[in-house]
């Protein structure tokens, strides 16, 4: 079958295909194309093989399928342990069946391992962790997410949120001057209460440039409030960039490695044009991966780092509250029970573990914090991670991957759950929408604002 109009294997290039895209409610025509959708085998295969280097080639000849990896995944755990859960049998029914039938597979076979891809790993790499090889099926996966967008199997929420990169540079519809808009707009409000705050643009050699989540643009403004705050009350200089300011990267959650690749050279560009002497990002765990874990090697960058030195908010967050740039109210401190949620992104992947505890001890009365078990390295996903938060059609296998979350808080008795990244963020408040169990969630800005002290000097004249 000729390839349909919404669903078909070129990317989104032009505005006007985006919003074709965005009008198909819930992506109805987008699945009825797909159902016909042909595989461009000879596309497949010699994309394998141009791609499928040696390392994902030996993890797949070296799996023992010893099983190790099972217990690590919350979908072999919420499935009643399902064989067919084992992330090893996952990879190997998909994108291990591609490269033994040389891709000769069909449209029944490319629906299974989209749902596979997308519906039944979040890419968390919790299973590599475990693996006696040191197997990483989060990569794997991920490589698979590629072959399959390129041959227009992917959910429309996420062509059309690589769509977005694509003509916006933003996983949302908000362009550079919307952002300066609200930017401005952040600066007034917080002038009554803050006097003297600013949002610098553009500012060249400052101390830190700020790179943002796309929907604090649109959704929430209130986000790039507190981030102003907080600087202001540190005496921070710096700026955010007119260009170049979206942290985030849904491509790489779409499997376009195209788009993902020219998203991160976006931001590296605005750090070079700018020249601070670091980036500062905010609370969002897969921003974090993608621009400053795997974004250097998309961009060829032979050093493996960002053009300047890049630190996730929790990070920032840290070292102002170790230096007495922010002073937290004694008598402000949470008496209520905290717990915290781990992000697999900057935490499985980059290592940063106990800084987000050094922060709880600043912001918790002593005794009030516990800790989910297992923790750090060991947390399990939120549920949500990967892209799974945002597609409509696998909402019933979100909501069930919920569960092992769900149950890992009301372990703990925590009725505060600490969560400084956008996708746990939102798996968190809908797991509390959809489970009923009582619980607030927040990011970190918002609770220091409430417990910091403001220097005399900084308060309003009243």
């Amino acid at each position: 079958m000729p390839e349909g109009t919404l669903c078909n294997k070129n990317p989104i290039q032009t505005a006007q295909a985006l919003k074709a895209l965005l009008a198909d409610t819930g992506g109805k025509k987008y699945y009825e194309e797909m159902q016909a959708l042909d595989v461009d085998r000879s596309l497949l295969w010699n994309t394998v093989k141009k791609t499928f280097k040696s390392r994902m080639h030996t993890w797949l000849k070296i799996c023992a399928h010893c099983g190790l990896c099972a217990d690590s995944c919350l979908f072999y755990r919420i499935h009643n342990r399902d064989p067919k859960q084992v992330p090893a049998y996952k990879i190997q029914a998909t994108l291990g069946e591609i490269i033994r039938r040389q891709g000769n597979v069909d449209n029944k076979f490319m629906w299974m391992a989209m749902e596979t891809a997308w519906a039944k790993c979040t890419c968390c790499n919790r299973c590599g962790l475990y693996c006696p090889h040191g197997i990483d099926i989060g990569v794997m996966f991920s490589y698979l997410r590629g072959l399959l967008y390129q041959q227009g199997f992917v959910p429309w929420e996420l062509k059309i949120g690589s769509g977005m990169h694509r003509i916006y540079r933003a996983q949302m519809d908000v362009t550079d001057e919307e952002l300066v808009e609200t930017v401005k707009w952040m600066a007034e409000e917080c002038q009554e209460d803050y006097p003297g705050l600013s949002i610098p643009i553009d500012k060249i050699g400052a101390d830190i440039i700020y790179t943002l989540n796309a929907r604090e643009v649109k959704h929430y403004p209130e986000a790039i409030a507190e981030a102003a705050i907080l600087f202001h009350l540190a005496g921070a200089d710096w700026t955010i960039p007119r260009s170049g300011w979206e942290l985030t990267n849904l491509a790489m959650f779409a499997g376009d490695w195209e788009a993902s690749k020219m998203q991160v050279e976006h931001v590296y560009a605005a750090m070079e044009r700018l020249r601070p002497k670091r980036m500062v990002g905010t609370e969002c765990g897969h921003a974090h991966r993608a621009t400053v874990v795997e974004g250097p090697y998309w961009a060829g960058r032979k050093d493996g780092s960002p053009p300047v030195e890049s630190l996730h908010y929790v990070e920032w967050v840290a070292e102002a509250l170790k230096t007495g740039k922010l002073k937290i109210d004694p008598s402000k401190r949470i008496k209520e029970r905290v717990t915290l949620q781990d992000s697999c992104n900057y935490i499985r992947n980059h290592g940063l573990k106990e800084i987000t505890r050094e922060i709880i001890s600043y912001l918790v009365a002593p005794g009030y914090f516990v800790d989910m078990a297992p923790n750090r390295e060991h947390n399990y996903c939120c549920g949500g991670g990967g892209g799974l938060n945002g597609i409509g059609i696998f909402r019933n296998q979100r909501n069930k991957a919920l569960i092992t979350k769900r149950d890992q808080i009301i372990e703990t008795g925590a009725t505060l759950v600490l969560a400084p990244c956008h996708n746990c963020w939102d798996a968190i408040r809908d797991l509390e929408e959809q489970y009923h169990i009582g619980i607030r969630w927040s990011f970190l800005k918002s609770l220091v604002i409430d417990l910091v002290e403001i220097p005399e000097h900084l308060k309003p004249k009243r």
